[in-house]
């Protein structure tokens, strides 16, 4: 009979090395990971870090003056193309829109998803390198969908200069939304044990990607976009961030709307919102400080 324990216990040990093995890459292995990103002439690069990389920048100017500069971030496993329609939109509207790569992705280096933990700390690194290159004008946003609308969320929480945010279809944790993303039902304490080692093996504290606990360090507006109908990230996600709030914040949810067709925005809805919040909350920010001297 011992043998029997022993035996059991070890094929489960087995067993659970062989999930790991497979969790691991598929939780934090950046799409980029294994590659040599080479760079292509006339392209705008900004080394980040630590850990090291080399992020891809667009920049999307309006055609007449600048009022105010907005960072836009992709999906997951996504790259800065798949948002540039927004950004587009953002640049009739009279806003520089500086498209990112995040860190694995696209056409930028990097080893490992952090789900916003240190994309946030890259992000204002691109922030200083363009400040110093003369290509911020005014106030500071950043408008972001799934991963990158999370990590637009952790950005503003450790960076005063993020003035306004707009999050479309965040997640509010990473323990809340991987459950949903795996195919069988498991045990809570079994996917916490996978988050923990994966975390782990990429550097980063997976507490810490939780724009749901972050949010309370930031003042900066929130508008939060989400789908009523989104299966892959629900929007009662939203509704924990919104709830957890301590700055001006708005829940627009999209009746009818997916995890895809808000993506998609055929209606314009989430341009036409994004750009009505950042017109009124810059506003507000350029009165303020223009009534107290600043």
């Amino acid at each position: 009979m011992a043998f029997l324990v022993l035996v059991i216990a070890w094929a489960r040990t087995l067993a659970l090395r062989a999930v790991l093995s497979a969790v691991v890459p598929a939780l934090v292995w950046a799409p980029n990971h294994g590659r040599t990103i080479v760079p292509v002439p006339g392209e705008l690069r900004i080394d980040v870090g630590p850990p090291a990389a080399s992020l891809a920048v667009a920049l999307i100017e309006p055609h007449l003056s600048v009022r105010g500069t907005v960072f836009v971030l992709h999906g997951i496993r996504d790259s800065k193309e798949s948002v540039r329609a927004w950004g587009e939109r953002l640049a009739s509207a009279g806003y520089r829109a500086v498209l990112v790569d995040l860190r694995g992705h696209g056409r930028s280096s990097g080893t490992f998803l952090s789900y916003g933990v240190v994309e946030s700390r890259d992000l204002a690194q691109v922030l200083d390198a363009i400040d110093s290159r003369g290509l911020r004008t005014g106030s500071v946003g950043v408008m972001g969908l799934s991963y990158g609308a999370a990590t637009a969320i952790e950005w503003a929480a450790i960076d005063s200069r993020v003035e306004a945010v707009v999050a479309v279809a965040p997640f509010a944790s990473l323990r809340s939304v991987v459950p949903g993303y795996v195919p069988i039902q498991l045990p809570s304490f079994f996917i916490n044990r996978c988050i923990d080692v994966a975390a782990k093996v990429a550097g980063f504290d997976p507490d810490r990607a939780s724009p749901a606990e972050v949010i309370r360090n930031t003042r900066a507006p929130l508008l939060l976009i989400h789908g009523q109908s989104d299966d892959r990230i629900p929007f009662w996600h939203s509704k924990l961030i919104a709830a957890a709030a301590v700055g001006p914040v708005e829940l627009v949810v999209v009746p009818s709307a997916d995890h895809g067709s808000i993506a998609a925005d055929a209606s314009g809805v989430v341009s036409e919102r994004a750009t009505e919040w950042f017109d009124r909350h810059f506003t507000t920010t350029s009165s303020r400080d223009a009534s107290s001297g600043e």
